[in-house]
């Protein structure tokens, strides 16, 4: 009998010891302690951008904000990836009211609520944006480019940390047609694909790629490549006619878009737009607002670089059409009617009847 009893106790307390060991070995719940985590920089959504109805999902996680202080108690490992002081990044939290950041690739902007209305414009990613009211799932707000329109509001975020200058190193631009934002310094996973123009902020940059600050407390790294590098409140610098030049040929072929400014539609005024902002000279974003900026040219003098303008009619009553003069009488131009960016002659008795003027950006 006795025997029986310590078996028993002994039965008992070799499953009261598999029972702790069990609770010891429960699965910790994941979390995401800082942006200098490569592997937590993937995000949900449509990084195309292509839908503005399939939204860039938010992915948690705490940035570093590094300064160039803390930034020296970073240690990083042979992958590139830099694990950031836990304690830099307590405070972070950064809400500014009545602004909010675009967190898709493009993200339509309408003349009113409703998708069915018109395209006014596009925001880009990570672009700040002012927001004037709030109504259901739409935002109305005041656009970089000067547009007031809708938005929906699942397309913008109140937490602005991603364009919080004073907290960054590095202001990178994309000056490529597209580039691809990656989950780690030497590929991974692609977090978000990104647009001419866009705009991001960082502190780290390894082996010729940035650690840039995402919309949802994320980072995400950039090669250098089809970049530029400025401190976070220089303006871009203003270039030259032949490379505003260059710029337009890199859309040639993209379809035509009412109301875009990217690679995924653009319309003839975004074309234009876009390629003098990545070359230093910011236009209004109506072809007709853009006939009143730079020095207006005889059509006798046009050179290459100059913005050329026509007429809906022979009568070259309205300004509703521009393009970018290449020399040899060529210009480049998101034709409507033609439906993407290409190259015409100036000389064409269409374009020759209803050109209305000329102005110049670049001396």
């Amino acid at each position: 009998m006795r025997r029986f009893v310590s078996l028993t106790a002994l039965l008992i307390v070799v499953l009261l010891m598999f029972a702790a060991c069990g609770k010891e070995t429960k699965i910790a719940n994941l979390d995401f302690p800082d942006m200098g985590n490569e592997a937590n920089s993937s995000a949900e959504g449509n990084p195309s951008g292509k839908n503005a109805e399939n939204p860039s999902g938010k992915n948690e996680g705490i940035p570093s904000g590094k300064n160039s202080e803390t930034a020296k108690s970073d240690t990083s490992n042979e992958n590139g990836k830099v694990e950031a002081n836990a304690e830099t990044n307590s405070d972070m939290s950064e809400h500014k009211d009545n602004i909010g950041v675009v967190i898709d690739t493009t993200v339509d902007v309408f003349a009113e609520a409703d998708i069915k209305s018109e395209r006014v414009t596009q925001a880009i990613f990570n672009q700040p944006v002012e927001i004037l009211e709030e109504k259901e799932d739409w935002l109305k707000v005041k656009v970089v480019d000067g547009y007031t329109g809708w938005v929906k509001s699942k397309f913008v975020s109140t937490d602005t940390l991603s364009i919080d200058k004073d907290k960054y190193k590095y202001k990178v631009v994309i000056s490529a047609k597209t580039k691809t934002i990656f989950s780690q310094a030497k590929g991974g996973i692609t977090v978000k694909e990104v647009v001419m123009g866009t705009e991001l902020y960082a502190n780290n940059k390894i082996d010729g790629s940035y650690e840039v600050a995402l919309p949802g407390r994320i980072t995400g790294w950039v090669s250098e490549e089809g970049t530029i590098e400025l401190e976070p409140d220089m303006l871009i610098p203003e270039t030259q006619a032949e490379d505003f030049i260059a710029t337009a040929k890199k859309f040639k072929g993209v379809k035509y878009m009412w109301g875009g400014v990217s690679a995924n539609g653009l319309d003839c005024s975004g074309l234009t737009y876009i390629c003098a902002r990545i070359n230093g000279v910011n236009l209004p974003r109506d072809s007709k607002d853009q006939f009143k900026v730079g020095k207006k040219v005889e059509k006798s003098e046009i050179q290459p670089g100059d913005l050329v303008f026509f007429s809906t009619n022979e009568d070259l009553k309205d300004i509703s059409h521009v393009g970018i003069y290449m020399g040899n009488n060529e210009f480049i131009h998101a034709a409507k009617g033609k439906g993407h960016v290409l190259i015409s002659s100036i000389e064409d008795s269409y374009y020759q009847k209803r050109l209305a003027g000329a102005r110049r950006l670049f001396y």
